[in-house]
């Protein structure tokens, strides 16, 4: 899986395209972006969590075999 940036999901404006929107549609952009930044902060301490699943299991799995080994 390919890992997601924000600025591969980020909208960025030029000065002069920022100067054109409404007051109404900026605040359109900043709510978006700011669950744009929700998302994939929820996204990464997912990943961060399975990762270590899978850590722990394969640090399990080694310990487990060491033990079988030596008995």
């Amino acid at each position: 899986m390919d890992s997601v940036a924000f600025e591969d999901v980020a909208v960025n404006f030029t000065q002069e395209e920022w100067s054109l929107l409404d007051p109404s549609q900026k605040n359109l952009y900043r709510e978006v972006m700011q669950e744009t930044l929700r998302n994939l902060a929820s996204i990464e301490v997912f990943w961060e969590r399975e990762s270590m699943k899978i850590q722990k299991k394969i640090i399990v799995e080694k310990l487990l075999a060491r033990f079988q080994m030596t008995h």
